[in-house]
């Protein structure tokens, strides 16, 4: 009897361990309901900040490269499989995609979420990164691993490395995958600068874009689908990754281009699939609804005399024409002040390009733009011969004068 119970208890616990090693790296397939007064609630007015529980969160305009709403953007903390956005960037950089990679025993034998990789496999690096960045396959980012950097070890060095290029300095990768690690870890900020770096790269850019692709694994083909939930809420999402890990929670980076304009979205730590994307979904109204496109220079001074003494004709104008477009947050624009520190009055000759002042715009305390007054032009010294004619133009306007 105490036999067949210590079998039960040991059963118990080999699924347990198995449950929560396996499946606790897969993103959940809770289905979401976003309709109704839930959708409607996270459109929040410009009076308020968003509220936003997840441990870390970032809003982000990259056209106008302005952070517009943050927290704990530079703590470190583990970030599961929005890992994988540097392990794409690295692999893509040092490999092709025709490459063909051969799959081991240890990326066939991964836990977590997977593509379906086995052992002896042949796939092209084309296909692993739509398996990477789409179904977030852990196989995936061994295999590109073992093949691009000689050892998963290798390759985790060549991450760090090209974090530290990046400017990246508060990530430490211990895997291709994201899997927990005390040793794993980085930062929204750093995630931020990964997420643009690939971005800026169209093949990867075009990959994030994809809701669902087709991969070849051997002599078999596979349908994949996007993890990222956020392709069927916004038409105009076009990226970037999903994570969760028990330590990490779950995780968040999405890109969305809407009224010209450009937004990133990260969200870290959160506790359910639903809250992330609630809180994505959030930030994304704040940063779009809130915020709006200024011109500074519409209400600044655009023309300026300059007196230049010993040149022919003295006074000059320097004139700004064009507009400098910055965003600011609704109601801020009626805050903005400019300060004039120009000189007026110059001796020839003055060079073309010779800075003549600067008008420096503030919204408060906060500077917001330096505009530099240059001269367009040459400015020449009088010569002898057109001072002569002066004076004799001068002696005769006073003859008929006085006649």
């Amino acid at each position: 009897m105490y036999r067949y119970i210590n079998k039960i208890m040991v059963l118990s616990l080999f699924l347990l361990f198995f449950i929560t090693h396996t499946f606790a790296y897969e993103d959940d397939s809770e289905v979401l309901d976003l309709t109704g007064e839930e959708w409607l609630a996270t459109s929040t007015s410009y009076e308020k900040e968003p509220q936003i529980l997840s441990k870390v969160a970032l809003a982000y305009d990259r056209t106008y490269k302005k952070i517009l709403y943050e927290k704990n953007m530079y703590e470190k903390v583990p970030n599961a499989s929005t890992t994988k956005i540097l392990t794409a960037i690295v692999a893509y950089e040092n490999s092709t995609l025709e490459e063909i990679v051969v799959v081991s025993r240890r990326a066939a034998a991964i836990g977590g979420s997977r593509i379906g990789l086995i052992s002896g496999d042949k796939i092209s690096m084309q296909d692993l990164l739509k398996g990477l960045l789409l179904s977030s396959g852990n196989d995936a980012a061994i295999a590109i691993a073992e093949h691009v950097g000689g050892s998963v070890e290798n390759f985790c060095d060549m991450m760090n490395e090209k974090a530290k290029t990046l400017g990246a300095t508060s990530t430490h990768f211990t895997s291709p995958h994201g899997l927990d690690n005390e040793e794993h870890y980085t930062t929204a900020n750093d995630l931020l600068i990964f997420t643009e770096y690939l971005l800026n790269i169209d093949y990867l850019a075009k990959l994030v874009d994809l809701k669902e692709a087709a991969i070849k694994m051997g002599e078999r083909t596979k349908n994949i689908r996007s993890t990222n939930e956020m392709h069927s809420i916004y038409e105009e999402v076009n990226g970037v990754k999903t994570g969760f890990t028990n330590k990490a929670g779950r995780c968040l980076v999405t890109s969305i281009k809407r009224n010209n304009r450009e937004l990133i979205i990260i969200v870290l730590g959160a506790d359910t699939k639903k809250q992330r994307t609630l809180e994505t979904i959030q930030l994304i109204n704040y940063g779009i609804n809130n915020f709006e496109e200024v011109d500074l220079y519409e209400k600044m001074k655009k023309q300026f005399p300059v007196f230049v003494e010993k040149s022919k004709d003295k006074r000059y104008e320097i004139l700004i024409s064009g507009e400098k477009m910055t965003l600011l947050k609704k109601g801020d624009a009626g805050k903005v002040r400019y300060e004039y520190d120009l000189v007026n009055r110059f001796v020839a000759p003055i060079e073309k390009g010779e800075n003549l002042g600067k008008i420096s715009i503030f919204l408060e305390k906060e500077l917001l733009n330096i505009v530099n007054l240059e001269n367009d032009c040459r400015i020449e010294r009088k010569r002898v011969d057109e001072y002569l004619e002066e004076i004799i133009k001068n002696k005769l306007k006073y003859i008929e004068f006085a006649q």
